[in-house]
């Protein structure tokens, strides 16, 4: 009867253990499990690895352990993995290909930040410029960057746009080192974003409802993600006021658990986890304490130093006695001419500094190809010298338009555009039908530019010379001038003794008047009469 007894107690003493490792593994869930479980690959990347061994080896005992995976900003960011970014990358994979394989590596960057939140639950708060806040952002940043590149290497795939959708919304996770306001950040990033899903919606609608599904579903993500930041990080990333403090210390730990430790692959039958290995033994101190033999040859030089030092007036006798006749206190036309002469046969003796190198030519500066290509969605224009047949004739109502470099050259574009940029161009013109947007002329000379149908905006900053002839359409644009000088606009004639083709030009002001009026300035042009 007490070897039953004996049998009972062991075995309740050996479940109450069994129960407790479970409880620890899974509030010690690695970002590799969450990233698998979105996935469904067992693979782990290490930089998500090394944040959880930081989070797990931190010396909170097993109560923090257990207070960190129910900590409201975890819990609700894991709600946040199981809704939105599961739904994600389910559509995903419906749409597959780069697509999928993109989607891939957003997850993991989401996981990566799920273990970033961890350790500011257990962790105070860094300096945001510190060295230890840069390697805890190292993780984020690998894992945004392969989400750009991405869409970097495949800018002619037919997903193009669907690629350069998630590429221009996913810095939005770089909220956590955006402080006071980090919500309107991510808002910033979902606007970039929100261009291209609605051209997916408009292209995929009548074809595949799974891409529209998809685009709605990357916007949703977006939008929880900002109401989550705004619920639990209004004020940026929250830390633990009494928990431990990060250092190098810390972080070089828990990189070799990661290096030395195989990466846990995901559970197959929906059970827990394996516990997470022990933390490492604390490094010797013979690692900390300072080589005496590398402090010898300091010691030497200082010594040195000091020696040197300590000979008093002795140690002027080594300087080289200047001859009076190189005195100009004593000769005042060594005073008039600035310049001493050598002596023949002395080192050390003062040498003429030669004159400068003189400007290369033109004729033998490198010259760059013309280029005429597009990239993505925007046409590319670079180079062009004495060419007045440069013509776009093949562009859409998306595309824009990047002029660069340009000398002695008058480019047309046949077509509604969205935007048009100038940029360092010279003597150069511009013939245009109708814009979406604006028309950007930056640190250009002599630019004539016209258009022929309608355009919103036309921006002027850094340009010296330029003349902007508007269509009847376009009498309604709005002219932004910055830092230039000779600004002139030109409108069709519509008096009766204007004939047809004739342009009324008027000035943009360059000089003005400030004034304080009620305690507040009051600028006009100034109107110069006569």
């Amino acid at each position: 009867m007490t070897e039953i007894s004996s049998l009972s107690s062991l075995l309740k003493r050996l479940e109450a253990a069994t129960t407790k490792l479970e409880d620890l593994a899974m509030s010690g869930a690695s970002a590799s499990n969450v990233s698998s479980s979105l996935t469904g690959n067992s693979g782990a990347h290490a930089p998500q690895g090394q944040l959880s061994q930081l989070a797990e080896s931190a010396p909170a005992g097993g109560a923090a352990a257990g207070q960190e995976s129910s900590h409201p900003h975890v819990e609700a960011f894991d709600e946040l993995l199981d809704g939105p970014v599961k739904s994600y990358f389910e559509l995903s994979k419906a749409v597959g290909g780069l697509v999928e394989e993109q989607a891939k590596y957003v997850c993991s960057l989401f996981a990566a930040q799920r273990e970033m939140i961890l350790v500011a639950t257990l962790s105070q708060k860094p300096p945001l410029t510190s060295d230890v806040f840069r390697q805890l952002l190292e993780p984020t940043r690998v894992e945004l960057s392969k989400v750009v590149d991405v869409r970097e290497r495949s800018r002619s795939n037919p997903m193009a746009t669907h690629l350069t959708a998630v590429a221009d919304g996913i810095p939005a996770l770089g909220w956590v080192a955006i402080e006071p306001k980090p919500a309107p950040y991510i808002g910033e990033m979902k606007e970039s974003a929100q261009f291209y899903t609605n051209r997916i919606v408009k292209d995929w609608k009548e074809k595949d409802q799974n891409h529209v599904l998809w685009a709605r579903a990357y916007m949703s993500l977006l939008d929880e993600l900002q109401n989550y930041v705004r619920k639990f990080h209004a004020t940026g990333l929250v830390w633990n006021p009494k928990g431990n403090t990060l250092d190098s210390n810390n972080l070089n730990r828990a990189s070799a658990v990661a290096a030395s430790a195989p990466a846990a692959p995901a559970p197959a039958g929906g059970g827990p986890p394996p516990p997470p290995p022990p933390p490492p033994p604390p490094p010797p101190q013979m690692m900390d304490a300072p080589s005496t033999s590398a402090k010898k040859p300091t010691e030497t030089d200082m010594s040195a130093v000091f020696a040197q030092l300590n000979q008093g007036e002795a140690i002027t006798s080594n300087l080289r006695k200047v001859d009076k006749s190189k005195m100009t206190h004593k000769n005042p036309e060594l005073r008039a001419s600035g310049m001493v002469a050598g002596t023949a046969g002395k080192p050390g003796s003062p040498k003429r500094a030669g004159p400068g190198a003189p400007p290369k030519p033109a004729s033998l500066t490198l010259k760059k190809p013309p280029k005429l290509a597009l990239e993505g969605n925007k046409w590319v224009v670079e180079n062009f010298e004495n060419n007045n047949e440069v013509i776009l004739d093949k562009v859409e109502l998306n595309h824009s338009v990047y002029i660069y470099g340009c000398k002695n050259s008058t480019i047309q574009i046949k077509g509604k555009v969205t935007t048009v940029a100038l940029d360092s161009c010279t003597k150069t013109g511009i013939c245009l039908e109708s814009l979406i947007s604006s028309l950007d002329v930056v640190n250009s000379k002599s630019i004539q530019a016209q258009i022929l149908g309608r355009a919103p905006t036309v921006s002027l900053d850094k340009v010296d010379s330029c003349m902007v002839y508007l269509s009847q359409d376009c009498l309604d644009v709005e002219i932004l001038t910055s830092k230039c000088s000779a600004i002139n606009v030109l409108t069709p004639d519509s008096t009766e003794a204007g004939a047809e083709g004739d342009f009324v030009e008027r000035a943009v002001p360059e000089q003005f008047l400030t004034k304080i009026v009620n305690g507040r300035t009051v600028t006009t042009a100034v109107e110069h009469s006569g």
